[in-house]
């Protein structure tokens, strides 16, 4: 608040939603209606349409003046988001997938939470999962007192469900367009290293829906996971050295093999077998790392292969070159250096 002329003038945090949109004209229309029904008006809705061919632009137009339209070639989400992050003028900003809702009362919430801690850098929530037969999924928002380690061996923070102080994001230099997958998880980490777990802070409301449909990136799986190796050799463990960082390196490969291994079984594919071989190796303990129901799984895991027992050493000890496998099309950028 502040005085002027013998007034009170409430000053209240201006907030950007920004909606990054690649060839998105199923889902922007029910995206940009949740943005514009907030109970708490956004200061401005950006959209960066990332030279899309379909009825993009035409569906972000017809919003008219509550919607501020910017269009460019095509150069990947975290081109997208910084585009709209030089356009911006709020004081935080909303990010909102186009695939994605938010529900009503989203920037009221966490407007309350940020405007109550003033130190605060980054503020997300729980979500829930949207399938396509119509269920859902309630996911509560990891505890932010967690974050670190915790970020260094999962992303648990949902973009759509964030909410960030644009000078922050400024100051780190926004998005990294090295990387097309895990692009919000290297920021997580710049950020939270450059101010600590405490500039973070969770909220238990479910504010954000998110789309689980079958073309959605995150399904790929494989290249999901030789992101997080991409990462975890350039950014995750870039502050450890020698057995500290060694320990570290096997216990995330443990886990990202581990969970590649369940998305090949429920694809259908045998080359589940070699994935938890090489997770079990990496790791054979269990912690916060790796969750100690991997040995049921495992123990399941060797009872299907026990009922469709063969004669074949290959069949049991397949040839195993996870590593390469996951990381042969992804380019590896330099280390970075932290701050």
């Amino acid at each position: 608040m502040q005085a002027q002329e013998g007034f009170l003038v409430i000053v209240r945090t201006k907030v950007t939603i920004v909606v990054p949109a690649y060839n998105a004209e199923l889902w922007l229309r029910d995206a940009l209606d949740s943005a514009v029904a907030q109970t708490y008006p956004a200061h401005e809705i950006i959209v960066v349409d990332d030279g899309s061919k379909d009825r993009t632009g035409e569906i972000a137009c017809s919003f008219g003046d509550r919607v501020r339209y910017l269009k460019q070639a095509n150069q990947g989400v975290s081109a997208a988001r910084n585009t709209a992050l030089r356009a911006a003028t709020g004081d935080w900003i909303a990010f909102l997938d186009s695939d994605d809702l938010i529900v009503p009362e989203k920037l009221a919430t966490q407007v309350a939470v940020i405007e109550a801690n003033p130190e605060l850098v980054v503020v997300y929530s729980a979500f829930q999962f949207l399938f396509p037969d119509g269920n859902t999924l309630h996911m509560a928002p990891f505890p932010a007192a967690k974050l670190w380690p915790g970020l260094r061996y999962r992303t648990p923070i949902l973009p759509s469900t964030a909410m960030i102080r644009r000078s922050a994001l400024e100051e780190v230099g926004g998005f990294s367009t090295q990387y097309h997958y895990g692009e919000d998880w290297e920021l997580w980490v710049r950020l939270i290293r450059r101010y600590s777990a405490k500039a973070f802070q969770d909220t238990p409301e479910n504010l954000t829906t998110y789309r689980h449909w079958e073309n959605n990136v995150t399904k790929n799986f494989s290249a999901t996971a030789g992101a997080a190796l991409q990462l975890l050799d350039s950014v995750l463990l870039a502050d450890l050295s020698g057995m500290k960082r060694d320990l570290w390196k096997r216990k995330i490969e443990a886990r990202i093999f581990y969970n590649v291994s369940l998305s090949y079984r429920d694809v259908g594919s045998e080359r589940y077998w070699e994935y938890a071989i090489e997770s079990f190796l990496k790791w054979p303990f269990w912690g916060a790392v790796v969750p100690s129901y991997r040995y049921r799984v495992l123990a399941i895991m060797l009872y299907t292969k026990l009922r469709n027992f063969r004669w074949s050493a290959a069949y049991w000890w397949p040839e195993r070159r996870c590593r390469e496998d996951l990381t042969r099309d992804v380019e590896v950028p330099r280390e970075v250096s932290v701050p």
